[in-house]
């Protein structure tokens, strides 16, 4: 059974605050006192509540990580980088899953207020009008942005990932790979992550001739959608022969709506996803996909959310690259053969 700090106080007829005192390191305590109290403590299997910690230090031990949808294979890997960052400094990792629900987001918040956790990771799209009511300061001083784009004009830190240069690599890739028509299906139009993703594949598609672009449409990030945007894009009179879906989710619903149709992810209609989480290597034709450093993106966003807890000025804001996986899905030939030459100006 754990020791309460008053019982190590009786057996070794000091005071509490002197027990508290050489258990936190704080200075007061005699140093053969201190390796007394700390033999007791180990001896009765003392473990410091945390909370209880967080008075005397005034340092609260936790960090909080907000996600939109913990079901998205993307947030798991990124929630492990943050949450090994993190063991290693010393804290703990509170997960909060929002499911796209506002008042959620808001208890989110609450937390950081009431001072329940030290500062906040959101891996959640956020915007001006999601923050009523917060002091700007505070959260520039106590919140970093993982994996998405902060509001403009906050201030807030963020470590991202390029995510125009991963919607320009795919773009690229499919014409090397000799598609001519190209679509795009993507979560919601106003995500960050989405509108960006749609810029770099557009902008490499139109130095390349307007007539490269195929049909374009937006819904959620899930299977559900990617499966009934297709199936509509399917239902037109002209398809593309290749579609770039947003993330992998839409991805594995795109596939699912292509193989209902008799069509099958390669030769006879490219598909390359994004994020490249496990599941889309193991379909009946592997998936070609975007891979983020999502560990990466965690560990970043703690240890700068950390330095500005303990008052340090963190390293800048960073943008990491992500790299194209290419499977069967949009390999048309063994060799990329030559993209087509842009448009002249």
């Amino acid at each position: 059974m754990t020791a309460r700090l008053i019982e190590i106080a009786r057996i070794a007829r000091v005071s509490v605050a002197t027990v508290s005192r050489a258990l936190n390191g704080r200075p007061g305590v005699g140093e053969h006192t201190r390796r007394r109290i700390q033999a007791l403590a180990t001896q009765m299997r003392y473990h410091p509540h945390a909370n209880a910690r967080a008075l005397v230090t005034g340092q609260i031990p936790f960090l909080g990580l907000v996600v939109p949808d913990i079901t998205n294979p993307f947030f798991p890997s990124l929630a492990r980088g943050a949450e090994e960052e993190a063991f290693r400094r010393g804290y703990s990792l509170l997960l909060l899953n929002t499911n796209w629900a506002p008042e959620r987001l808001r208890q989110a918040f609450d937390l950081l207020t009431s001072r329940r956790v030290g500062g906040l990771l959101l891996a959640h799209s956020i915007r001006l009008s999601d923050l009523p009511g917060q002091d700007p300061e505070v959260l520039r001083q106590t919140m970093v942005m993982a994996g998405v784009e902060a509001p403009s004009g906050t201030g807030i830190r963020a470590v991202t990932v390029d995510d125009r240069a991963g919607g320009a690599m795919v773009a690229r890739h499919l014409l090397e790979q000799g598609y001519r028509r190209l679509g795009f299906i993507g979560g919601p139009r106003q995500d960050p992550s989405c509108r960006l993703r749609h810029e770099g594949f557009r902008e490499v598609l139109s130095r390349a001739g307007r007539s490269r672009m195929g049909q374009v449409s937006f819904g959620e990030w899930s299977v559900e959608s990617g499966y009934r945007q297709v199936k509509a894009l399917l239902a037109r009179r002209e398809w593309p022969d290749a579609l770039f879906a947003a993330n992998d989710l839409l991805a594995l619903g795109a596939a699912e709506a292509m193989r209902e149709m008799g069509l099958s992810p390669g030769p006879a209609m490219g598909l390359v996803g994004y994020d490249d989480i496990e599941s889309v290597r193991w379909t009946a034709v592997p998936i070609s996909s975007v891979a983020q450093p999502e560990s990466d993106v965690g560990r970043e966003a703690v240890r700068r959310l950390i330095a500005m807890i303990a008052g340090e000025t963190p390293e800048p804001d960073v943008r990491l690259l992500p790299r194209l996986s290419v499977r069967a899905s949009s390999r048309r030939f063994p060799d990329p053969c030559p993209a087509p030459q842009e448009d002249p100006q």
